[in-house]
């Protein structure tokens, strides 16, 4: 009875196998399944055109203060990292004695002159006494006469001694200048980055600054631009600022200033390479609005600069698919995928503009999957 049992079992497995296929073999020879799509047609946007071009988070403003030898030795550091600080703030000064000693030898000197006019014009009241007292004697002519030559000569010794007080005011005016520079003043109003006194004694050729001030409120991004993209961007345009580092975090800025002649390190570069012929770059800058970003000055950002809005045909990116160089879509025909060559322009906000092969009235498969082909049976 066990064995009768075994043997039903037996048969019905392969009863249910041949079933199985048989249902698969009329499914294939009887007609195609049926697949389910999304379609839409062709929908006028706004789309806008774009550059994208790498830039620089950096200071607006910022001011590095480096040590002047010719000034003397420094002295003191008035501020620390973390200072913030107003236009004019005295940052750091220096001690120079030789300059002491001029200052003191001109001050000697202009009172030695003050002196010496005061003796001159004392020689010329006594030397009008005298000419009256002769007048009396021997009458106005004669008296005029003896005391001419003394007159003269004080009167030479006088604009001597006023050219030599007004080449020590001079003198004073110089010195007061230099020992004004003496003492190092902010530029800008900002926050004290760095501060390093012993860049004041290195000896090295690339120069370190003692301080680093900059403007901690307004950032800016700076980039280059190629001759051909300068000609699209220009002062005002929409920026969209993003970081591979500080990732899923967007800022907002505009074009402040695109550059009218070549950078010229750019220059100096092409100039001096003798084996590619580099390109011509432009400075930009992007001012950065509303909230700004987390990173430092020297982040690296990327600008998406919007150069151009306007009205255009688009279908969702996904609806366009690609074979080598050439975009396509499928549209329904007849109950079928029907593939179209399309010609497509700028792509915006997953919105891909297409300037050619579709008709406002064609129904496009918006979600193909990679099982369509042309002559699928779909339905909408």
């Amino acid at each position: 009875m066990k064995k009768i049992w075994i043997g039903i079992g037996i048969v019905l497995i392969i009863v249910l196998f041949i079933g199985i296929n048989l249902y698969r073999s009329a499914a294939q020879t009887g007609g195609s399944a049926i697949t389910d799509v999304k379609v839409g047609k062709l929908e006028e946007k706004e789309i806008a055109a774009t550059v994208m071009v790498p830039g620089k988070l950096k200071f607006k403003n910022e001011q590095s203060v480096y040590y002047e030898s010719e000034k003397g030795e420094l002295d003191k550091v008035e501020v620390k990292p973390g200072d913030k600080v107003k236009k004019g703030t005295v940052l750091l000064t220096y001690a120079n004695e030789q300059l002491k000693l001029e200052q003191e030898k001109n001050e000697l000197a202009l009172e030695a002159n003050r002196l010496k006019i005061e003796q001159i014009s004392d020689k010329k009241k006594a030397l009008n006494n005298k000419g009256k007292e002769l007048q009396k004697e021997l009458g106005e002519q004669k008296a005029r006469e003896q005391i001419e030559s003394e007159r003269s000569e004080l009167d030479m010794e006088e604009k001597t001694a006023q050219l030599e007080l007004k080449q020590s005011l001079l003198e004073e005016k110089s010195l007061e200048h230099q020992l004004d520079r003496l003492e190092v003043k902010s530029d800008i109003e900002g926050t004290v980055i760095s501060v390093d006194q012993k860049a004041a004694s290195a000896k090295s050729d690339i120069q370190e600054p003692v301080i680093h001030i900059g403007d901690t409120d307004h950032l800016i991004v700076e980039g280059m631009l190629s001759e051909y993209d300068t000609l699209k961007v220009k002062k005002g345009q929409k920026v969209t600022l993003t970081s591979d580092v500080i990732q899923d975090l967007t800022w907002k800025g505009t074009v402040s200033s695109v550059g009218l002649v070549p950078d010229q390190q750019a220059e100096t570069a092409a100039a001096a390479a003798s084996t590619a012929e580099q390109a011509v770059q432009y400075p930009l800058e992007v001012k950065i609005a509303g909230k700004l970003p987390q990173g430092k000055p020297g982040f690296k950002l990327i600008m998406d600069i919007e150069t151009d809005k306007r009205k255009a045909k688009t279908l969702p990116q996904k609806a366009v698919k690609k074979d080598g160089d050439q975009y396509y879509v499928y549209t329904i025909r007849d109950g079928k995928a029907n593939r179209v060559d399309v010609k497509i322009g700028e792509t915006a906000d997953d919105q891909m503009e297409i300037k050619e092969g579709l008709s406002g009235d064609d129904q496009v498969i918006l979600n193909p999957s990679d099982d369509i082909t042309d002559g699928t049976d779909v339905k909408a």
